[in-house]
C-alpha cells in the first residue's frame, strides 16, 4: 500500500527510530527473544538487547504485552501438532 518510500514517511512521521543495539535486527524475532520487556519507551528481549522503541511507556508496554502472547500462542500452537 505505501511501498518503500512511504515506509519511510510513514517511520518519519510516527517518530519510529533505528535501534543500533539490536545487531540482527533484520531478522525475525525467534524464541530465544522471548520473553520481552517494555524498559521505558523501549522494547528489550531477556538478554537486554533494544530490538524497538515506541512513542510512550504505555505504548511500549502494550506492544511488549501483545509480543509474549503472540509467541505463547505460537508456542501452544506447536505442542497441539
Amino acid at each position: 500500500m505505501f511501498g518503500s518510500g512511504g515506509v519511510q514517511l510513514f517511520r518519519r512521521i510516527g517518530g519510529a527510530r533505528e535501534c543500533p543495539d539490536r545487531s540482527d535486527r533484520r531478522l525475525p524475532l525467534r524464541s530465544e527473544h522471548f520473553p520481552v520487556q517494555a524498559r521505558g519507551r523501549e522494547i528489550v528481549t531477556k538478554r537486554g538487547v533494544i530490538i524497538a522503541a515506541a512513542a510512550d511507556h504505555a505504548m511500549s508496554e502494550e506492544i511488549a504485552r501483545r509480543l509474549n502472547e503472540s509467541d505463547l500462542s505460537e508456542q501452544e500452537d506447536q505442542w497441539a501438532l
